[in-house]
């Protein structure tokens, strides 16, 4: 691209401004007066419910297969018992649009926003980029089912299945 046309534009306004999160060293014997220096407000996380074991394997497990079902090493029909129908549809559609070629997990996070709903959060990289996804498993019928999937495969596309009620539980 020749710089001589390249354009710009400003950046969105929506973002809220930095806020630095260490306090500056003092350096003594300089001339200039220092800024003043903005506190950071002290941030509490809550502790969240921890997550059994068992079904913190099941959880990894099942985002794991499903990668594997996008990348091509594994059929969509091995998953019909644990994922919801509208959720294995859009994995068989993005595995036969092959947009889950070389798909690998690199970090999985799992969470339980309540009894009946685990969440998964997972760091996947695609032929050296980083990609996204989320999972939302359900107590369903009397068993885990994958009830919702959100996956980043391509840069500002997301796909997204399943729906989740957000006046639920």
């Amino acid at each position: 691209m020749d710089p001589a046309t390249a354009t710009w534009r400003p950046a969105p306004a929506s973002r809220p401004p930095a806020i630095p999160m260490l306090e500056p060293a003092w350096l003594a014997g300089v001339d200039q007066p220092a800024l003043p220096w903005t506190p950071v407000p002290e941030v509490v996380v809550p502790e969240q419910g921890g997550v059994e074991p068992e079904l913190r394997q099941l959880a990894a497990a099942l985002m794991g297969a499903l990668v594997e079902v996008l990348s091509g090493q594994r059929s969509a029909e091995q998953l019909e018992r644990w994922v919801e129908p509208e959720l294995l549809s859009l994995v068989e559609h993005l595995q036969r649009a092959r947009s889950g070629q070389g798909l690998k997990v690199r970090s999985v996070r799992v969470q339980a926003p309540h009894g009946e709903a685990v969440e998964v959060s997972a760091h996947l990289r695609q032929r050296g980029a980083s990609r996204a996804a989320a999972l939302r498993i359900s107590w369903r019928r009397g068993q885990w089912v994958a009830t919702h999937l959100a996956i980043a495969l391509r840069p500002g596309i997301v796909h997204q299945a399943g729906w989740v009620n957000p006046l639920a539980g």
